[in-house]
């Protein structure tokens, strides 16, 4: 399989995987999925895409258990801590 192959492959399984997003109102949704999408094409390593999945889900379960009306700025948050954690790996060289 090409490079280009497994990224769309990595792309349709998050965007088919229903839950991923369960419990997530549109908006939420749609959130998680652009970054989702976004990181699965970084990546290309299969155990990197499946952490990418467990990732998603955690988030999908936090910001779901938020009121309808807060869940899109509950995702966005989430999403800014994992994306501090990446920053501090690639900074700590691992």
């Amino acid at each position: 399989m090409t490079d280009l192959e497994s990224h769309r492959y990595a792309v349709e399984r998050i965007l088919e995987d229903e839950s991923l997003t369960a419990d997530l109102t549109d908006d939420a949704a749609k959130t998680l999925l652009d970054w989702g999408v976004t990181r699965a094409k970084e990546l290309g390593q299969e155990k990197k895409f499946a952490d990418l999945r467990r990732a998603m889900k955690r988030i999908s379960r936090e910001a779901g258990k938020a009121a309808p009306e807060a869940q899109t700025e509950w995702v966005r948050a989430l999403l800014a801590e994992i994306e501090a954690e990446i920053t501090m790996e690639v900074k700590d060289g691992a």
